[in-house]
């Protein structure tokens, strides 16, 4: 496990759904590769590109598509603003997918700042909006170290996947498609050489 540093504090999500609504969800190759496999959907099904210029700087990879802007990969949401894996169940909203949610759903309302040490700090406005926190026991943090520490190891794969195609973009090599990105990124998520 990663040395962490992060606050002490009592948090346990209730599934209100709400984190899902206020955020866009990027996602990475692997993330793509992990829910297609576990739904046995098409990424295009759950995937949609969103204008980088649109949304602002998110601090991970973008893609260069064929109508020549930078897109971030995010999760689809619903007409009401929620994921579209979330199910209303019992009155509470549950993650279809939560055992192949996308890394950084693993370590939400916190979020790291990388580094030597994996330091997790409480997401901006979290307070204001998730009613988990302040709620069960204190949290050590450590799976969520560990979902951080995994997920920069995958965000440095993902960055070196973005620039690929975005070469092959900027080259012609390929057409620039989302869908033909969709297929490169699942073949670089299976370690296989994108035709």
């Amino acid at each position: 496990m990663p040395e962490w540093i992060g606050p002490r504090i009592r948090f346990k999500c209730i599934l209100c759904g709400e984190c899902c609504r206020l955020y866009w969800v990027p996602v990475t190759h692997v993330d793509l590769w992990r829910i297609a496999e576990g739904t046995g959907l098409k990424p295009r099904d759950f995937a949609a590109p969103i204008p980088k210029d649109a949304v602002g700087e998110w601090g991970v990879p973008s893609i260069l598509l064929s109508d020549g802007r930078r897109h971030y990969v995010v999760l689809k949401k619903r007409l009401d603003g929620l994921c579209i894996f979330n199910k209303l169940s019992d009155g509470r909203f549950i993650c279809s997918i939560y055992d192949r949610r996308p890394s950084s759903c693993r370590f939400y309302p916190f979020v790291y700042i990388p580094g030597d040490v994996v330091r997790l700090e409480l997401a901006k406005d979290a307070e204001r909006f998730c009613p988990g926190i302040g709620r069960g026991p204190v949290r050590d943090l450590s799976a969520e170290a560990e979902a951080a520490a995994a997920r920069e190891a995958e965000m440095e794969s993902y960055r070196e996947v973005a620039d690929r195609w975005n070469g092959l973009v900027a080259s012609s090599k390929v057409g620039g498609t989302f869908d033909e990105f969709l297929e490169f990124a699942l073949a670089a998520a299976r370690g296989l050489k994108f035709n």
